[in-house]
């Protein structure tokens, strides 16, 4: 059997169920737009039971898992996210550190390893970072070849994007310095935490510019993700001083940032965030205080409300109940999607886990009027 006969039969089911009238329902759901995300990959080494050191090393196996998770989430999940004929030449999500030097591993689950002792870790000296390159530094090499390798075996019938760089200098600074040294830097030595995060941002800049060059394309707008933009983990004299600078030059760059993510608190941090003139959206996590953050955040920026995994896979029907009206009532008159965080099965029977997510879904419809 040909090496993409598999891969040939997954294409046409899923231009098959591109094409269906359910996906097109899907398609022009009115909103909110409903999505149960998946963890991606942790969740898909558990359903369907592969290694995800393959997952990333394999580009025939990694394409048709792909197609394979498209078809299972299109298959169980009744949320309103239709399918679609694309799929990221994607590495996880941590490619950015190796670019410094920080090797980056996962587990069989997909669980990322970082390396956690960079020379920089022991040495406030900004010449222990070298330079990115946009061909040689860190994954580069790996990431182009990955890239390329997919385009070939899609053949025009997938578009296939090139990987991101997803951080911005927060998360970044806090893995090659280590957090209280960091934190200890930002009293005793000021000046360079401002230097670390300027470089950091000037490299993915940089990184950009090539990978435009790379593509054929013009540099355009961003979206950032930053976990450490969490208080109480950072002030926000901290985030105000040393990181919204730094977020301005990416705006520069880019022309937009188109939304931000981060995991943790970012409440008091919002005042500063909206200094991002061109924000599109902003997320508000689940460790984040939704009423606070409407009464924050103007009706022109998006709101991306994210929900913990435990409201979709742990609570009765009652406490999802109260929950999603919660967020009903308080969104009332805002543009806005719903995201659960990244679901991961957590029962022996797969079938719990979609039963409960289905369960869950059809609550929020109904909380929203849909």
């Amino acid at each position: 059997m040909p090496e993409t006969a598999t891969l040939d039969h997954l294409i046409d089911q899923v231009r098959a169920a591109s094409e269906s009238e359910r996906n097109q329902a899907r398609a022009q759901t009115p909103p909110p737009v409903v999505n149960a995300q998946m963890e991606d990959p942790i969740a898909w080494t558990v359903l369907f039971g592969f290694p995800a050191e393959r997952y990333f090393a394999d580009p025939v196996f990694y394409l048709e898992q792909n197609l394979r998770q498209k078809l299972w989430k299109f298959e169980n999940v009744e949320d309103d996210m239709p399918i679609g004929l694309h799929v990221p030449a994607w590495l996880g999500h941590y490619p950015e550190y190796t670019f410094f030097d920080m090797d980056v591993q996962v587990n069989e689950k997909g669980v990322p390893r970082i390396r956690k002792d960079h020379p920089l870790t022991k040495t406030p000296d900004l010449s222990l970072l070298q330079p990115v390159d946009f061909e040689t530094s860190g994954w580069m090499p790996r990431a182009r070849e990955w890239y390329e390798r997919l385009l070939d075996l899609a053949d025009g019938r997938l578009s296939v994007s090139f990987m991101g760089w997803n951080r911005a200098c927060l998360d970044l600074a806090m893995q090659l310095r280590g957090y209280e040294q960091l934190m200890l830097d930002s009293f005793e030595r000021p000046e360079f935490v401002h230097g670390l995060q300027k470089f950091l941002v000037e490299q993915r800049n940089r990184w950009h510019d090539a990978q435009a060059a790379y593509l054929g394309t013009q540099v355009g707008p961003t979206w950032i993700a930053d976990d450490w933009m969490a208080v109480p983990y950072i002030s926000p004299g901290f985030f105000g001083e040393f990181v919204l600078p730094r977020y301005l030059d990416i705006e520069r760059h880019h022309g937009t940032i188109g939304g931000l993510h981060s995991c943790g608190d970012q409440a008091q941090l919002q005042r500063f965030l909206l200094q991002i003139k061109t924000l599109g959206a902003l997320e508000v996590s689940p460790w984040t205080d939704l009423v606070q953050s409407v009464a924050n955040i103007p009706d022109s920026v998006f709101l991306v409300i994210a929900v913990h995994p435990n409201d979709v896979l742990v609570d009765s029907p009652l406490q999802m109940e109260r929950k999603l009206r919660f967020i009903a009532e308080h969104t009332e008159g805002r543009r806005f999607c719903l995201n659960t965080s990244g679901l991961t099965p957590i029962y022996k029977d797969n079938r719990e886990f979609v039963v409960r997510i289905n369960r869950w879904l059809e609550i929020a419809r109904k909380a929203f009027g849909k």
